[in-house]
């Protein structure tokens, strides 16, 4: 499977990666026959507008995952923000306003091998006057509901395709939140050289169940643990079945998950953003 990712020029990354009968797509691609510029969120099975476009009543961190170039990124604190990489470094639009980045600032967590992971750390000017997010220290258990916040492609007409159910991608521009669970580990470094956990999207599994789509690349997700909310992943990817319809979400998809209790250490070392 290969994939075109647009991080500010044209490039392709080739994914080995394969889950049986399933092929992994990185979610900032490019999809020409959306004009509409600017943030485009998650695939939300029964979304409520005037709910899921806001932040939840418990808000796990709505204000600290912004859009950055159409696609997603968190900011954790003490000016630095965390994104995967295949979007990269660019300014970031936070609650209304836009913080520039500084390219030169750049640092990609690594694997225990040294390998770079999916993920990029950069500063912004000025320092916005937010809240910093807590990282977890442990991976999240699986059955662990989790909140994702996402500025990808939203819920459109149901579609169905090769005995598979679902919806296709549209794109109003708007962030939401939808809620998941963790379904599986992927501790091999399988997604995009990056150790990660994979939700599976299921009909009224939670309240708001979600699916990732394109433009959610970034995005955050949060788990309620040791009695407050907890940043423990960064939307990576999704997975589609052969014969899929293109550019929707089905039930049994995945979204790939940076699991972030691998690379904290490394995260607080080089942002200084307190953990604890």
């Amino acid at each position: 499977m290969r994939f075109a990712v647009f991080p500010g020029r044209s490039s392709e990354i080739s994914m080995s990666m394969k889950f049986g009968f399933r092929g992994v797509i990185a979610l900032n691609l490019a999809l020409n026959v959306f004009t509409a510029s600017g943030a485009i969120g998650l695939v939300i099975e029964r979304e409520e507008e005037t709910l899921n476009h806001q932040a939840p009543a418990d808000d796990p961190g709505w204000a600290n995952v912004g859009v950055c170039q159409r696609w997603t990124a968190v900011y954790l604190g003490r000016g630095w923000v965390l994104t995967a990489a295949h979007v990269g470094p660019s300014d970031i639009t936070l609650e209304g306003t836009m913080y520039r980045a500084d390219i030169d600032s750049r640092k990609r967590p690594l694997n225990p091998d040294g390998t770079e992971a999916d993920l990029v750390l950069f500063r912004i000017e000025p320092e916005p006057d937010l809240p910093s997010v807590k990282i977890s220290a442990e991976s999240p258990p699986i059955g662990s509901p989790i909140v994702m916040v996402g500025s990808g492609m939203g819920r459109g007409e149901k579609t169905a395709g090769e005995g598979r159910v679902g919806f296709s991608w549209q794109a109003p521009l708007i962030k939401r939140w939808g809620t998941s669970m963790v379904h599986e580990y992927l501790h091999d470094q399988s997604v995009g050289n990056t150790d990660a956990f994979a939700t599976r999207f299921s009909i009224a599994r939670t309240a708001h169940e979600a699916q990732a789509a394109h433009g959610d690349s970034g995005g955050a997700a949060f788990a309620y643990l040791e009695g407050r909310w907890q940043l423990v992943g960064i939307i990576l990817a999704v997975d589609n079945h052969i014969g899929q319809p293109e550019r929707s979400s089905v039930y049994g998809n995945r979204t790939m998950i940076a699991d972030l209790a691998r690379y904290r250490q490394f995260i607080q070392d080089i942002t200084g953003v307190l953990s604890d």
